[in-house]
């Protein structure tokens, strides 16, 4: 399986340059909210994050999820161009700004959704030509970021972790076989994204405290490794 985003000549100048973007990704629940938003006060930073209005259970982000979830045949294609969507746009915003800025996920990653979907028949070929289509355009305009995040988790933690947010009843119509696809793909997805470096970050119960917070030295490595990349981003600046 090959994913658009990790081929180089897709990109802006062939994928040459990399932007300000650090990207923070994992399956659902794997914490990748709460990793992008300790980097983000670390760093003095602006995070974009992947639900807009998280802490509103009637927005359009809320509303489509409850719909994928209750009848993917249905809304997967729509839902897929929303948000892949929405990540174009924060993109051309970070490039545009010249500035950094972290993501609990992104463009990159998003074809792993579209194609666990399809794969698992509840988005036919059509659709997701479609939609790679659009991606293709999009990627056309951007470059690679400079950091990836790669959070691995176990799909039963990652359940758990669902189980104690709150968003809407996304803990009660995620069905567990549909996350075990989607890790699947996500393992296949950053095995071959080598456009930046990377960093994989094991962020089960050894990684995570009773209180769901990060542990200090997992803290402490992911701080480490965002440090590095910025001071070797600003040397090839200078």
């Amino acid at each position: 399986m090959s994913f658009a985003s990790t081929f180089r000549r897709n990109y802006i100048f062939e994928g040459e340059f990399r932007n300000m973007s650090i990207v923070v990704d994992g399956i659902i629940g794997a914490g990748k909210t709460t990793v992008a938003r300790m980097i983000s006060e670390h760093l003095d930073i602006p995070m974009f994050e992947e639900l807009k209005n998280d802490d509103t259970e009637d927005s359009l982000e809320h509303r489509m999820l409850n719909r994928f979830y209750a009848d993917q045949d249905r809304w997967s294609a729509i839902i897929q161009v929303m948000f892949l969507n929405e990540r174009f746009r924060d993109l051309k915003e970070i490039e545009s700004s010249g500035q950094e800025a972290i993501l609990d996920r992104s463009i990159y990653g998003d074809e792993i959704f579209a194609k666990t979907i399809n794969k698992r028949g509840s988005m036919a070929d059509d659709e997701l030509r479609i939609y790679q289509e659009l991606l293709h355009n999009m990627l056309q305009h951007i470059n690679p970021p400079k950091l990836l995040i790669y959070l691995d988790v176990t799909v039963d933690t990652a359940i758990d972790r669902i189980k104690m947010r709150s968003r809407g009843t996304e803990a009660d119509m995620i069905p567990r076989d549909y996350m075990v696809d989607l890790r699947d793909t996500y393992e296949d997805w950053y095995s071959q994204f080598d456009l930046c470096p990377k960093i994989r970050i094991d962020l089960n119960e050894c990684g995570v405290c009773e209180e769901g917070k990060l542990l200090p030295h997992v803290r402490e490595q992911i701080l480490n490794v965002v440090n590095q990349a910025v001071e070797s981003s600003e040397k090839q600046a200078g």
